[in-house]
């Protein structure tokens, strides 16, 4: 998990303390696009990962009808885990454990990583809050972070993400899941989120982006809506007005899914996007 908050915010995407960043990596800067990365190590402006992340961005403006600028996202990648635990841990005291964060303050959007084995996932993840919350900073819970398990897939797999996939298809087969737009829109905690509620929020995000232009067009009007209201309507009103029973439409978008000739995984493999959260390490 991902997005993150003092206590005293509203709910997770708000307001953060500015903490004293007396270990953060400094030693290069790479600036593309809105990102600034700032690292132990040096890292090429034609790395892949780099180049992903700045197409990243350019893909949720296209499919999202985001605009495509905002304000920069700082990125502070540690070259091990140990001295990005040590500086969380000192400078968040609050935060659990994770790999890697965002973090929206006042004046500037945080992004905390180390270099690992997942830290494209990661970077996918946490950098997809960042370009959000650039353009739509009070986009709600739930969307935010459907969104990010959404675009923390690689390119060309259609957001397809195979853990939370095979998470709601076996609680379908076990009736231990009823898909509840309105619940997840009073989410407000996100360390509190259940593997359950990020594959929901997922399932939901997947459903309006590659579920047709309709469903896509939805989306782009309610993040509109985000953007330029104080108080955007609930999504679920939009959704029930065109759609009529949208938790129907989802569970039966789910059951596709899974039922698809390859099953579940994809090239082979399954694709576990846990956004900076192990999968033992969620709920």
């Amino acid at each position: 998990m991902l997005v993150l908050a003092a206590a005293s915010a509203g709910w997770g995407c708000a307001r953060s303390f500015q903490a004293t960043r007396l270990t953060l990596p400094s030693a290069h800067t790479l600036v593309r696009d809105q990102l600034v990365i700032h690292s132990d190590i040096p890292v090429s402006a034609q790395h892949r990962l780099v180049q992903e992340l700045v197409t990243r961005r350019h893909d949720m403006s296209y499919l999202l009808g985001l605009p495509p600028d905002g304000e920069p996202i700082q990125v502070y990648l540690f070259d091990e885990a140990a001295p990005f635990n040590a500086f969380m841990a000192r400078n968040y005291p609050q935060f659990p454990q994770r790999r890697a964060f965002f973090v929206q303050t006042d004046t500037r959007l945080e992004v905390y990583a180390y270099w690992g084995d997942r830290v494209a996932e990661d970077l996918r993840h946490e950098v997809s809050h960042g370009y959000l919350h650039s353009v739509a900073p009070n986009i709600p819970l739930w969307l935010d972070e459907g969104l990010a398990e959404f675009f923390e897939v690689p390119r060309g797999q259609g957001g397809l993400n195979v853990a939370h996939l095979e998470t709601l298809a076996e609680r379908m087969k076990r009736n231990q899941w009823q898909p509840n737009l309105e619940r997840m829109e009073r989410l407000d905690r996100p360390f509190e989120m259940t593997l359950d509620d990020y594959a929901e929020c997922w399932a939901w995000v997947h459903f309006l982006i590659e579920g047709g232009p309709q469903h896509r067009e939805l989306l782009r009007r309610f993040l509109t809506e985000v953007r330029i209201e104080e108080s955007p309507r609930p999504f679920r009103w939009l959704l029930r007005q065109e759609l009529g029973r949208p938790e129907e439409a989802l569970i039966e978008h789910v059951r596709k899914l899974s039922a698809a000739p390859d099953g579940p995984k994809k090239d082979g493999q399954a694709l576990h996007s846990v956004g900076g959260v192990s999968d033992g390490d969620r709920g």
